[in-house]
């Protein structure tokens, strides 16, 4: 006799899956066959018909719509009252006294805008030069002539004095040498900052067009003798010697002044010898008085008798306050015009001479912007002349 293990599961046998699956599509079949086959029976076809008519009543007509530019058409006024016939409603409503909002509460009215006046004082850019009937001819070119007009009043800037304001006046010369730095001077400056040039400079007539294009009076320079004159120097084959007879100091500053045209004045450039000297300086007075033009000096030097040889000649003149750049260091140069500012707010019209270095065009720029604050008025130089 054989044990049965208790441990050993016994074979259970499942449905067959045919069955099953022909048992479900006979299921599915018939919940679809079913009411297709009810409907079929008991139904009543008509009804799935779209059939038969429905009465509406007729829409009323509409008015055509009156076009925009119809005068005939009847709008209501809704500013009648407030704002009178014919009167801009913008103006009204600004200028009535109680400004409402859309509530009708009180609110600020809008605030005015501001006018702003720009001067319409003369353009920046002076009259081109030549101007007619200023010349005489020398042998080397049409030269100013008192005799033929005046070109100091025909080519100065014009200048016209605030109440209140004292005047002052700065040359910038040394231009015409180095390009960039005289282009940097004619764009940079305020026009009434005066420029002065070099006579021997090339396109000396291209520089002064471009000067005076943008507004600044041009002074031309003659060189003359100094301590430490080098005769190898450019442009001192025409300067003025106190060796020079009357007649040769004249052909040097005919050749000088032939180079070009459009200058109001002239300026030294050294000199101290030259013009020290009353013997030499008083030819040369009475032959520039002669042209029509100021005379400036830097006023790096004294010349005791110039104004006075000015007075019997005639011929305006101002001796300048002193060179503000020296050297071009920033801080000479800064400290030399707070005493140029110095010595107009005290009644004087000072005119300070310096050169086209960056720093000094630097400088220059922001003490000017500085003037009005201190009741000074930037002039040009020939307003100075007496």
């Amino acid at each position: 006799m054989s044990m049965q293990n208790p441990t050993r599961r016994s074979a259970i046998k499942l449905p067959s899956r045919r069955k099953h699956g022909m048992l479900a599509a006979a299921v599915l079949l018939g919940g679809l066959t079913l009411p297709v086959a009810v409907t079929a029976i008991f139904g009543n076809p008509v009804d799935a018909s779209a059939e038969g008519r429905l009465a509406l009543a007729p829409l009323p007509e509409i008015e055509p719509l009156a076009p925009l530019n119809d005068e005939t058409l009847d709008t209501p006024d809704l500013l009648a009252g407030d704002v009178p016939e014919g009167v801009n409603p913008t103006d009204a409503l600004a200028a009535s006294k109680l400004v409402t909002d859309a509530l009708g509460n009180p609110a600020p009215s809008a605030p005015k805008p501001k006018t702003i006046n720009i001067p319409t004082g003369q353009s920046r850019a002076l009259p081109k030069a030549p101007i007619a009937g200023l010349t005489r001819q020398s042998a080397f070119g049409p030269v100013p002539s008192k005799t033929a007009g005046n070109a100091l009043i025909a080519y100065r800037r014009p200048f016209q004095p605030q109440s209140g304001k004292q005047p002052v006046s700065i040359i910038i010369g040394g231009l015409g040498i180095n390009g960039r730095l005289t282009q940097d001077a004619i764009r940079t400056l305020p026009a009434d900052v005066t420029l002065s040039f070099a006579a021997h400079s090339s396109d000396l007539q291209g520089w002064i067009d471009k000067a005076r294009a943008d507004g600044h009076e041009v002074l031309i320079e003659i060189p003359m003798e100094s301590e430490g004159f080098d005769p190898s120097e450019p442009g001192a084959d025409h300067a003025l010697r106190i060796s020079e007879s009357v007649n040769e100091t004249g052909r040097n500053l005919d050749w000088i002044l032939s180079r070009a045209q459009g200058y109001a004045g002239v300026i030294n450039f050294n000199g101290d010898l030259f013009l020290q000297r009353t013997d030499v300086a008083a030819p040369f007075m009475d032959r520039l008085s002669q042209t029509g033009l100021g005379f400036l000096t830097d006023g790096s030097f004294e010349t005791p008798s110039l104004m006075a040889l000015s007075k019997s000649t005639r011929q305006p003149f101002k001796a300048g306050h002193g060179l503000i750049d020296p050297d071009p260091i920033s801080r000479v140069i800064a400290a030399r015009l707070v005493g140029l500012a110095t010595s107009a707010k005290s009644g004087e019209h000072p005119v300070g001479v310096g050169f086209g270095y960056p720093e000094t065009l630097t400088e220059v720029q922001d003490w000017v912007a500085r003037l009005d604050t201190q009741n000074l008025q930037l002039a040009p130089a020939t307003a100075a002349l007496k």
